[in-house]
């Protein structure tokens, strides 16, 4: 049988999707407490087979529209068409990526099922809506709209989905105090949350190489971007904090994979480390205003490193790219900014109100999150009677089924 070279790339990419979920589910069940880590890594298996059926029911249906605005191609449904495997596989592998940021944000009070139905809608009508609009025969992508690896169709909306999500269930008990301070609430392991971010970088050079452009430059973009993110977040955390805070560093690293995506390949060496070192300050700065100024609670600070970061990408790509007839002349990167910008706002505004009406319908449904003493017990307890690290805990599981006689 003979392999398509297409159809390769796709399998790659979706190893590579599979590498970032394992390094999504490592780093935040290190950055919550321990009595929670159990129950993160439920939620990003729940979250992993609700994204391939969704995307396998409808989302292949809804992605291959054809350049309409919105369709579903009737022989996708339910099923993969086998002459459309390989699209299926590079499919799937962003959805999966996609839905792994959801759990993350909405950590320690959410509610198990009512956090289940947000992974759907990005796997099932989301993400294949807006990779559609932004391909080729999409009516963004036939105006230009540029985006090599997904910072704009993956990362951009399911962090707005994710930050509707953290509004409506709201922050963590004693999370934000009545003077309008915020409590740091850290993560039980840094040595996990640090080894979660080297295989997602792994995974992410490995998904990202078969994407758009010379795999060897994609790779070398991505390379340099995480290193001058990570400089440069150390570099502030010094400033700041006359300390380097691992935190912030890893934050910047990520921040800058997630713009570095949006121009992928195309990008220049100097355009890569750039893109990197703006987004390894714009992202921990935007970590500390969401929480403080708007209180928004993001125990994983999803939000602003793959919503805050995808904007920078996709607003500096342009400028940063070579070799694209679009963006060759100075005239032509402002028109594809422009396009971009329109992009965004369409994305968000069609994420957003999607979210919006999701989670407006759970709320009359069931409730959203946990109750407080479920929430002070852990939610490895409480949702799935089962602790993450039991020889630590007798006190806690003993006083948690003395409750239920």
């Amino acid at each position: 049988m003979e392999l398509h070279l297409f159809t390769l790339w796709a399998v790659i990419a979706v190893a590579g999707a599979l590498v970032m979920r394992a390094g999504f589910v490592i780093q935040h069940a290190g950055l919550v407490r321990s009595k929670n880590s159990s129950a993160m890594v439920a939620r990003h298996l729940a979250d992993f087979c609700i994204a391939i059926l969704g995307y396998w029911a409808i989302g292949m249906a809804l992605e291959q529209s054809g350049g309409r605005f919105i369709w579903i191609e009737p022989k996708l449904l339910i099923g993969w068409d086998s002459n459309a495997s390989g699209m299926g596989f590079m499919g799937v592998s962003g959805v999966l990526i996609a839905t792994a940021i959801l759990p993350g944000v909405l950590a320690e009070r959410a509610r198990f099922w009512a956090g289940i139905w947000p992974a759907l809608l990005m796997a099932a009508i989301v993400i294949p809506i807006v990779r559609a609009w932004t391909t080729s025969t999409g009516f963004l992508g036939s105006m230009g709209f540029f985006d090599s690896i997904g910072a704009s169709t993956l990362h951009f909306p399911a962090a707005l989905a994710a930050a509707v999500g953290a509004i409506f269930v709201g922050p963590r008990t004693g999370k934000f105090n009545r003077d309008g301070s915020s409590t740091a609430i850290p993560g039980h392991s840094v040595p996990l949350a640090g080894a979660g971010l080297f295989v997602l970088i792994f995974g992410w050079i490995l998904f990202g190489a078969f994407s758009i452009g010379s795999p060897a430059a994609t790779i070398r973009n991505l390379l340099l971007a995480a290193a001058a993110g990570g400089l440069a977040s150390l570099i502030l955390s010094q400033v700041r904090y006359y300390k380097p805070d691992i935190h912030l560093i890893s934050a910047g690293v990520l921040g800058a994979l997630v713009a570095a995506s949006a121009g992928g390949g195309a990008l220049g060496s100097l355009g890569a480390v750039l893109t990197g070192g703006v987004a390894g300050l714009i992202v921990p700065l935007s970590i500390l205003i969401l929480d403080v100024t708007f209180r928004l609670d993001d125990p994983t600070g999803g939000v602003s490193i793959h919503g805050v970061a995808a904007v920078w990408g996709a607003i500096s790509a342009p400028f940063m790219v070579h070799g694209t007839d679009a963006c060759s002349t100075m005239g032509g990167r402002f028109k594809c900014l422009g396009v971009n910008v329109l992009g965004l706002a369409i994305i968000a505004v069609f994420t957003v109100a999607l979210s919006v009406g999701l989670w407006l319908l759970l709320k009359q449904m069931t409730k959203l999150r946990v109750p407080e003493h479920d929430e002070f017990d852990g939610l490895d307890l409480a949702e799935h009677d089962i602790g993450s690290y039991p020889d630590f805990q007798q006190n806690t599981i003993k006083s948690y089924h003395l409750r239920e006689v």
